[in-house]
């Protein structure tokens, strides 16, 4: 999972944006405001730019009239409102099942394409599309799109080789090989050449991996410029594969990170101690001892991580953890997920945070997940969350009172 305070650093500055006191910062609920026809019946959501203003639209995966998946847009109107947009983005067949989708802009037209990941009717295991700019997405029929495995279950769009285009990261928790067994490969790595034309590197640039995989997490972790990977597995050991400088990842879990073994959910990045290193937060589905579900590894630099507590922890078993500076405090807030509800702890720097669910949030509420975007454009990251049970979504922006 990608820190969100990187959306903020260029804006922040120092001290306080506007001059708002950070304690007076609070989400509130305006989804009967900005999407009073928003219907039940939510699969997936994400916040994405689909067409060329600079207000983010709210992409929904939702079932069709014949039980295909469909994507339908809601346009951003300029910060104050969204409105469906009438035609429907994709359509799919009915035995389609998507489990993930992402959006970034691939071929630089300054739309976000899609990438979707399931079980296809035609075999594929993914799906590539591009978007037209007014919230519709095709194929292109001579741009073949690569072989995606079986098994995998999540992408990451990320300009992983830093050369300026956006690659793809697809990982599983069982990655399969065309025999059905285990692939030595549990990530596929895919380089884009900027046109949205896609080649798979998997061989030349990352190494083998054991099963398990439910997460990642890029910053760079070795001090040395470039971006490397942590990977959250779900079964055991989590890993941490650096880069050599040239695109090419080496695995040094056993080097780099403390022998752990849990069933972790999530993690995210911040530099908690601010000593210039970046640090990991890792939550947990189970606990790893009674009362301790998710720690922090702290990072000794060079990317030799140690396992620290993580004090100010709710005691639950975690789904999901999202770092922001919600506040514009420059420390890094967290916000998690677990079965008891949605938890909000305010950064106050050095390892140290203040549970504040109620003065933060408008209700406490059972999230899938969360997604993250300026909507009015104030330089504040708002949300818009969904339960994939109920298939409802709600929209809460960040305010100062």
């Amino acid at each position: 999972m990608m820190c969100l305070l990187a959306f903020l650093c260029a804006a922040c500055g120092k001290g306080p944006m506007f001059g708002e006191d950070p304690k007076l910062q609070k989400y509130k609920d305006r989804t009967r405001a900005y999407l009073p026809e928003l219907e039940p019946g939510i699969l997936k959501a994400q916040l994405a730019y689909i067409n060329r203003d600079a207000l983010p639209d709210l992409v929904l995966l939702r079932t069709g009239d014949r039980g295909q998946p469909v994507i339908r847009i809601w346009n951003n109107k300029a910060g104050k409102t969204f409105t469906p947009v009438k035609r429907v983005g994709w359509e799919g067949q009915p035995s389609d099942q998507i489990v993930f989708m992402a959006l970034q802009d691939v071929d630089h037209d300054r739309v976000q394409d899609l990438v979707l990941v399931g079980r296809f009717s035609d075999g594929a295991s993914a799906k590539f599309l591009f978007n037209n700019g007014k919230g519709y997405f095709y194929t292109k029929k001579e741009i073949r799109f690569p072989y995606v495995n079986p098994g995998v279950d999540r992408v990451d769009m990320r300009d992983i080789d830093e050369d300026g285009h956006v690659d793809l990261f697809f990982t599983g928790q069982r990655v399969l090989n065309d025999q059905g067994k285990l692939h030595k490969y549990q990530t596929q790595f895919m380089i884009n050449n900027g046109k949205g034309q896609f080649r798979d590197a998997t061989q030349l640039l990352m190494p083998p991996l054991k099963p398990g995989i439910v997460g990642t997490s890029f910053a760079d972790y070795d001090g040395d410029k470039t971006l490397d990977i942590f990977l959250v597995n779900g079964e055991g050991q989590n890993s941490l594969l650096t880069n050599n400088g040239l695109g090419q990842f080496e695995d040094r879990t056993s080097e780099l990170l403390p022998a752990i073994r849990d069933r972790s959910a999530s993690a995210d990045w911040a530099d908690f101690d601010q000593d210039g290193d970046n640090d990991l937060l890792v939550v947990n589905r189970e606990e790893l001892s009674p009362g301790e579900s998710s720690y922090f590894l702290v990072n000794h630099g060079r990317g030799y991580f140690k396992k620290g507590p993580f004090k100010a922890s709710p005691k639950t078993v975690f789904q999901a953890v999202y770092l922001l500076d919600a506040n514009g405090s420059e420390f890094p807030d967290i916000i998690l997920l677990s079965k008891k509800g949605i938890h909000y702890l305010r950064g106050l720097g050095k390892w140290r945070f203040w549970k504040e669910s109620r003065r933060r949030l408008p209700f406490n509420d059972k999230f899938h997940a969360l997604t993250f975007a300026d909507i009015d454009q104030d330089s504040f990251l708002d949300i818009f969350g969904y339960a994939k049970r109920e298939g409802r979504g709600v929209l809460w922006m960040n305010t100062f009172e």
